[in-house]
């Protein structure tokens, strides 16, 4: 890996790091971030792996400094954090799609993202929130149907959006400076 890529993927982290100090909404025990933006656009302008490197910089930071969740909390973040930038990496890098020409290659990694890191995540949650919170298996179940999930669904829309309307303009940017 070059100085110049080590670089970039540092100073994304560092931005995506930022954002979390800068824009946190606690909803109860989780809290809503537009970290994932930026991961986003960064592994769409790095490669899926440099997007990987910086999730775990990004969660790796956050659980030393900001975090009380711990290595739960790293794991999820972590977890979380890849399973939504991967396919937008994949689809916005792909050169021809097999299904549903019509929409646009990052709409359907935003889509396919949203559903793989909800998916994980309500499979995650249902092993480590029971010793996390110290609750039942029951009461996960319907804190995962009525908390989790949906905030899950609404976070990655919510960031899709977001990438949706800067990943181009931003993406022309950093291609120009040559970054």
């Amino acid at each position: 890996m070059s100085v110049k890529k080590l670089t970039t993927i540092a100073l994304i982290s560092c931005i995506a790091y930022l954002t979390i100090l800068v824009f946190k909404v606690p909803v109860q025990f989780l809290s809503y971030e537009i970290k994932d933006v930026i991961i986003a656009i960064g592994a769409m302008y790095l490669g899926g792996v440099s997007g990987i490197i910086i999730c775990f910089v990004v969660s790796i930071i956050e659980m030393i400094t900001i975090s009380d969740s711990g290595i739960i909390g790293f794991l999820m973040n972590f977890i979380s954090s890849v399973s939504y930038i991967i396919p937008i990496c994949y689809f916005y890098n792909k050169t021809e799609t097999v299904f549903c020409n019509k929409i646009p290659k990052i709409v359907k990694g935003i889509i396919l993202g949203t559903i793989f890191m909800s998916i994980n995540m309500f499979i995650f949650n249902v092993i480590l929130t029971p010793i996390y919170l110290g609750i039942s298996l029951k009461e996960t179940m319907k804190l995962l149907f009525t908390l989790v999930t949906p905030f899950n669904i609404i976070k990655g829309i919510i960031n899709g959006f977001l990438i949706y309307l800067i990943y181009k303009p931003l993406l022309k940017i950093v291609k120009k400076s040559n970054i």
